[in-house]
């Protein structure tokens, strides 16, 4: 009878900006049972994470960065912390996500069972994603070229979907996909860094599967609001900066794919002709919009500044 396989290391990294304290601290008291290390980046929040009483006495590693370096930089530092622990995944997690207890082993499960003779490598493995506020899961999305595959789970508990991209948080991600597909793109700062990584993965020919068995609570969206007896997820103008320039700096990058290029152009000038409509201050949304194509066009990323 062979040996089981031995049991593997898992980091948590955790990105923070100016997060809600009772809620980044469930975060870590469910992880405690989920994971063997969880790190904490703060990304120069102004209530500073460390100080915070809510994580007094709870079991993370925290790094305070002395300036917001963004998203990207926060999970690559993650990233190089983890190696130093000898890990062998890492958990990739935004302030206001919650793990529903047994996700991360039912992550790895599932990513282990993937890794066949023959088959491509793994990219990440990502939960069953819900917003407390919103009763639908969201769905995993499969690319096409007159519409995309929202692809939700269905009875079978053991059910494991193969889609084009998974959201960062609550992604599971091998260490050795990192050699293959290179760590995070900085200059994307905070928006489509997700996507961006899982697109470069794809093009190198791994892949990316969204696992039933696993749930995660997380909250997508600065604020929503009702408008004409709909309910839209509404952004910060700033955000709407960072979304519109990192959309048009990949329109250009070749391993993008076409098909999401010409539905992603599309679906954005909707939004933006919504957002004008009727979401307000209309004058800072349209202002943000058009300095973020103009540093697009010039092929300006990072963070915006003065922002």
């Amino acid at each position: 009878m062979s040996a089981a396989a031995p049991r593997p290391r898992v980091t948590s990294i955790t990105v923070a900006f100016n997060p809600n304290p009772e809620r980044l601290a469930e975060q870590v008291r469910a992880l405690q049972t989920e994971v063997d290390d969880i790190i904490v980046i703060d990304n120069a929040s102004g209530n500073t994470v460390a100080r915070l009483p809510q994580m007094r006495d709870l079991p993370a590693r925290i790094i305070t960065l002395p300036g917001n370096a963004g998203l990207a930089r926060g999970f690559n530092l993650g990233i190089a912390a983890a190696r130093e622990h000898a890990s062998d995944f890492v958990l990739l997690l935004d302030d206001d996500s919650v793990p529903v207890p047994g996700m991360v082993e039912q992550l790895v499960n599932a990513c282990r069972r993937q890794v066949r003779p023959g088959a491509p490598g793994v990219a990440a493995v990502g939960p069953r994603v819900q917003d407390s506020r919103d009763p639908h899961d969201y769905p995993f999305i499969q690319l096409g070229w007159t519409h995309n595959r929202h692809v939700r789970c269905g009875t079978s508990p053991d059910e494991v979907i193969g889609c084009d991209f998974l959201i960062s948080s609550g992604s599971l991600v091998p260490m050795e996909a990192f050699t293959t597909v290179g760590e995070f793109d900085e200059g994307l700062f905070i928006d489509s860094v997700d996507l961006e990584w899982c697109c470069r993965a794809r093009d190198k020919g791994l892949m990316l599967y969204g696992v039933c068995a696993a749930r995660l609570d997380h909250r997508l969206g600065d604020r929503r609001q009702s408008v004409l007896n709909m309910e839209l997820v509404v952004h910060s103008p700033e955000r709407v900066y960072y979304m519109t320039r990192n959309r048009f700096l990949l329109y250009r990058r070749s391993y993008m794919p076409l098909k999401w290029k010409l539905k992603d152009l599309l679906r954005w000038m909707a939004k933006f002709s919504a957002t004008m409509m009727l979401i307000a201050p209309r004058a800072q949304y349209a202002r943000m919009t058009l300095r973020a194509i103009r540093d697009a066009i010039g092929g300006r990323a990072g963070k915006l500044e003065g922002g």
